[in-house]
């Protein structure tokens, strides 16, 4: 049926140095898969945090008339209080 023809040390040596190309090759496309991962997973991040952002300041844009929220924000942010606030200023 099929006959086998004999390879010379020429064809081995041409045969495993293709070999050890495309074994290098895969390695090096493996890399560039995990390293293209890591960014798609950075930039997901990314894109979560500024959706995040942008709802706190639609909320915040939504909330600019309300005296509660506008309180909050001076308490929280600039620290201030009310005149009947009790005040405690912990030291260690």
């Amino acid at each position: 049926m099929f006959q086998l023809k004999k390879v010379g040390l020429l064809g081995r040596i041409v045969l495993l140095l293709a070999l050890i190309f495309m074994v290098f090759q895969l390695i090096s496309v493996r890399q560039h898969i995990a390293d293209a991962r890591a960014t798609v997973e950075r930039l997901t991040q990314q894109v979560n945090d500024q959706i995040q952002s942008n709802t706190e300041l639609s909320n915040a844009i939504e909330n600019r008339d309300n005296p509660d929220f506008v309180e909050d924000i001076a308490r929280e942010r600039l620290g201030l209080v009310s005149p009947n606030d009790r005040v405690f200023y912990i030291t260690d």
